[in-house]
């Protein structure tokens, strides 16, 4: 557990540790076995190693339990090795025999000098550096080292708070095996101030992040989602117990149970060993069903009086016994630790793992009986589906196995509507296993398995399904399956064009098939840049929906033609030949785009389930708001949005739409909120993604609104190089944007204008050339004139300002004008830049980061122009502006800028820094004006100014002063 993916999700706890430790104290960390203490024991070794303290050590074990003084050798035999005269001769001595470095002489070992002898080994090594001592598995200490080692804690507290020799802090930190609601027992080994923290369970993607780290076990994974719930957040448990399934080289099924490792049994081996063998038919029952209570229990039964309308017949009991009654059950099983019970009555398994364990431990034979009595005795149409498939043994030919199918595929559809399209994936995979005498028909519920699979986010799963479909007869379903593969391919578009060819070749002349394929052909198009090829392949796909009366697909062009006619409006002269055709295709203005995206919407409304078309159009809606500036809107829609996907359970439209969520609250100047979404946004992008860049893109995103620069920069980079890999434009493009702005904010400034000239770069190369799309164009601008190429940032500049002038993005002016007021204030009038800026600031904005912005830029021109009153107004009111939206990094520039605006030095203008440089060097008067081609009297009069403005007499203490500053 040493890795650092063990420590996925602890971030909040080392904190607490570091916390707990800075004043000297001691931390203790609590929990079962597995959950993770050694590991996090391990992240604050390295660290303190790292940072030059002498870190000590102890593993202890049960076995080992009975040596005495163990620890103590584990801890202090190598420092008192490698150095003499830390200690007076006699302690020496003492220590020695303890460490087994000298014969005892066999005279009784003097407990108490032992005690100061550790004492004073611990103050001499803190003499030289920190100490911390790690102790491992505390409650296994041999005794005699436990002893020794509390009586050094409570001596070393009373120094600390006594004494004020000089010397280091030591720390200790251990880590106790503590079951739930029992109270540690090695708090007497630390110091005070004392911290107990409890290491909790990890939630269950950070355990799938861990299974994919440590095992290539894809989140999407089948087998991870099982790990997942069975290991209880444990993250021992799920490594374990993946390690155990990649071994059997088997795949799990559904109504197979997990293997678990015989060492995993034992941790739990005692609560079931108190039960009774007769008190293990209904545990699984209770096992087999989602939600078990008392009702379940009196159904094992036989002499227990049946629910109306249930059979109460039991499973077979895998002991052969006559079961006990159930209130025996339930309070033999809460007694072992198995079973608890909620104030509903609900039940549910001390630990998942026991679950598995009990369910594995049964025959098949008795676990399709438990299933057959579950079919019978639930109400719920899904479960009832379920359980009757997992008690079916029958061959799928005639009679009630096709009736059964059908149940299952009528459960799959309620499942959808339910928002849980896992579980409705699941129930078409079975009606598509029992339906294997009607090939078309399986083939279209194996599809059906592999949507609900795609849009819960199982892209492993999914992928399985459609390769199982391409092998059938069914042309419709291998279309069907081949385009589903091209949306499982993300980034990674290599393999698209082959599987649009062969899906065209298998719809023929079939119309819905036919808009379906030109669909994903518009958007393979235009996700490559070829616009003109996109269009096309749109205009077809709208006539063959038009023909087959799809109105998904109908939503679908809609959604697909809205980002077009954003884009191109009335083209400016010199581009309308080049987009003459486009236009002529497209047939609506960037206005149009909102009314028509608008009706889509309200079309979409009238489905009876939310569906991917449905998602897609209001995406375009919320940004076609959002280019246009109505924020508010655009907030208040997108949060409907995420709403109803969540409701839905389509897990990966989620993870798109949370993109979108991150932009248009950063845009509304809602920077926490923006950050919040962009992490989670990232973490099920890294999941359910076929590529990394898209995740890493919204994880630096979401760092430049809340984290700090230097982690975005990272992030970015990471991206960029992920999108290089796949040969993803798009989103390579975005992550030089990111990594151009984090740029930006660390004063890296041709690095910046590298970056932030490369996004723009490839977004124009996609036909990307909407201002509003990415706000590359002022930042762009910016660097460009810091770096001296006020050439190229004139032409950037112009060009974004005609772009935004034909689509009529009013949102971009503000930040043009800053990049046009930095660029003269630069060029040598920044006081006329500075007042053109003033001007050009609205009361308020739709983007209230890019007013901050201004603001900023502002600031810096009246520093310029040496009103630094001014300057001073607009940077405090920037940085205000700044907290006010949470944007954490900008916030901390803009503190930065004031804190150099009221620094000696930051208050020089170049021709006073100059002077003083000189007046450093040792120069005269007229030594300096002959050197800056100046008067005397100038510079008599330069240094008059200095000597009154830092209240100083002569050159000596301006010198002193320049110094200090």
């Amino acid at each position: 557990m040493s890795d650092a993916t063990a420590l996925l999700g602890r971030d909040e706890l080392l904190g607490h540790c570091r916390a707990g430790l800075a004043d000297g104290g001691g931390v203790l960390l609590t929990g079962p076995a597995g959950i993770g203490k050694s590991a996090v024991l391990d992240a604050l070794d390295a660290e303190a190693s790292q940072a030059g303290t002498l870190v000590l050590r102890s593993n202890s074990s049960a076995v080992e339990a009975s040596l005495p003084y163990l620890a103590l050798y584990d801890l202090f035999a190598q420092p008192v090795a490698e150095r003499d005269g830390l200690l007076a001769p006699h302690l020496r001595a003492v220590l020695d025999v303890v460490l087994l470095r000298s014969p005892a002489d066999g005279a009784a070992t003097d407990q108490l000098a032992i005690r100061v002898a550790v004492l004073e080994l611990l103050r001499a090594l803190a003499a030289d550096r920190p100490v911390l001592l790690v102790l491992d598995d505390a409650h296994c200490l041999d005794p005699a080292s436990a002893l020794v080692l509390g009586f050094a804690a409570r001596r070393l507290q009373h120094h600390r708070t006594q004494s004020r020799l000089p010397g280091h802090r030591v720390q200790f930190a251990a880590a106790e095996r503590l079951a739930e609601g029992r109270e540690p027992r090695c708090l007497g080994l630390l110091p005070e101030p004392r911290t107990e923290l409890a290491v909790s369970t990890l939630p269950g993607p950070v355990i799938g992040e861990l299974l994919r780290t440590r095992l290539d076990l894809a989140p999407t994974d089948r087998i991870s989602e099982r790990i997942q719930t069975a290991s209880g957040g444990n993250p021992y448990y799920a490594l374990e117990l993946a390690q155990s399934a990649l071994r059997s080289r088997t795949p799990v099924q559904t109504d197979e149970p997990l293997p678990v490792p015989d060492h995993l049994r034992a941790l739990l081996a005692d609560r079931l060993a108190a039960l009774p063998g007769p008190a293990l038919g209904p545990l699984l029952l209770a096992a087999a069903a989602a939600r078990p209570d008392r009702r379940l229990l009196a159904a094992a039964d036989p002499g227990a009086e049946p629910e109306p309308g249930a059979d109460a017949t039991p499973p077979t009991s895998p002991t052969q016994s006559a079961p006990s009654a159930p209130s025996e059950v339930l309070a033999t099983a809460i007694a072992a630790g198995v079973l608890s019970e909620g104030p509903g009555g609900e039940l549910r398994f001390a630990h998942p793992l026991l679950r598995e364990i009990i369910y594995a431990d049964a025959t098949p034979e008795h676990r399709r009986s438990c299933h057959a009595t579950l079919a019978r005795l639930l109400d719920d149409p899904l479960e009832r589906a379920r359980h009757r498939a997992l008690a079916d043994t029958g061959s799928p030919t005639v009679g009630e196995p096709a009736e059964l199918a059908q149940e299952l595929a009528d459960a799959a559809r309620i499942a959808v509507s339910r928002g849980a399209p896992g579980l409705a994936a699941e129930l078409s995979q079975l009606a598509a296993e029992r339906s294997s005498h009607q090939p078309e028909l399986a083939a279209e519920r194996q599809l059906a398995a592999a949507r609900h699979a795609y849009d819960a986010g199982l892209a492993e799963q999914a992928r399985a399904a459609c390769e199982t479909v391409l092998r059938g007869p069914s042309r419709a379903a291998r279309v069907g399956a081949r385009l589903l593969l091209v949306e499982l391919a993300g980034g990674d578009r290599a393999g698209v064009p082959a599987l649009l060819d062969a899906a065209e070749a298998d719809a023929a002349d079939d119309q819905r098939l036919r808009a379906d394929v030109q669909l994903h052909r518009a958007n393979q198009s235009f996700s490559t840049g070829r616009i003109e090829q996109g269009l096309t392949a749109l205009a077809e796909a709208e006539r063959h929906a038009e023909l087959s009366r799809d109105v998904d697909r109908q939503i679908e062009v809609i959604a697909l033609r809205a980002p077009i006619q954003m884009q191109y409006g009335q083209a400016p002269h010199h581009q309308q030949h080049q987009q003459q055709t486009q236009q002529h295709r497209v047939r609506h203005s960037p206005a149009e785009a909102g009314r028509e995206l608008r009706r889509a919407a309200e079309l979409a409304a009238g489905r009876p389930a939310l569906t991917a078309a449905a998602v897609q159009v209001r995406c375009c809606l919320v940004i076609w708001l959002l280019r246009c500036g109505e924020t508010a809107e655009a907030v208040q829609a997108v949060t409907a949005l995420r709403r109803d996907v969540e409701h839905a359970g389509r897990v990966k439209d989620l993870a798109d739409v949370l993109h979108l969520v991150a932009s248009v609250h950063e845009r509304a100047g809602l920077c926490a909120q923006a950050h919040q979404a962009g992490e989670l946004g990232g973490r099920m992008r890294a999941e359910f993604g076929a590529t990394q860049g898209p995740a890493l893109v919204l994880s630096a995103a979401a760092e430049l609104n809340g984290g700090t620069a230097e982690r975005a920069a990272e992030l970015a980079g990471a991206a960029l190089s992920a999108g290089e890999r796949t040969g993803d434009t798009e989103w390579t493009g975005y992550a030089h944007g990111l990594l151009g702005r984090a740029e930006l904010l660390l004063g890296r400034l041709p690095q910046a204008a590298e970056h932030l000239g490369s996004c723009r770069d490839s977004l124009r190369g996609l036909g990307f050339t909407d201002p509003a799309l990415f706000l590359v164009d002022a930042d762009l601008v910016e660097a460009l004139a810091r770096t001296g190429a006020a050439e190229r940032a004139e032409a950037v500049l112009a060009e974004a300002a005609g772009e935004a002038q034909r689509l009529d993005r009013r949102v971009v002016r503000l930040g043009l004008a800053r990049g046009g007021a930095l660029l003269r204030g630069l060029a040598g009038d920044p006081r006329g830049a500075a007042d053109a800026l003033r001007a050009a600031l609205p009361a308020a904005h739709p983007y209230p980061l890019e007013l901050a912005r201004a603001r900023l830029t502002l600031g810096e021109l009246e520093r310029r122009a040496r009103r630094r009153a001014a300057a001073r107004t607009e940077l405090r009111t920037a940085a205000g502006l700044f907290a006010t939206a949470q944007c954490l990094p900008w916030l901390r520039h803009a503190r930065g800028q004031l804190a150099r605006l009221d620094s000696p030095t930051a208050a020089l203008s170049e021709p006073e820094r100059q002077i003083v440089e000189l007046v450093e060097q040792g120069a005269t008067n007229r030594q300096i004006a002959a050197a800056l081609h100046v008067s005397v009297k100038a510079v008599e009069g330069c240094l008059t100014r200095l000597y009154r403005r830092y209240g100083i007499r002569d050159r000596t203490q301006l010198t002193l002063r320049r110094i200090a500053g």
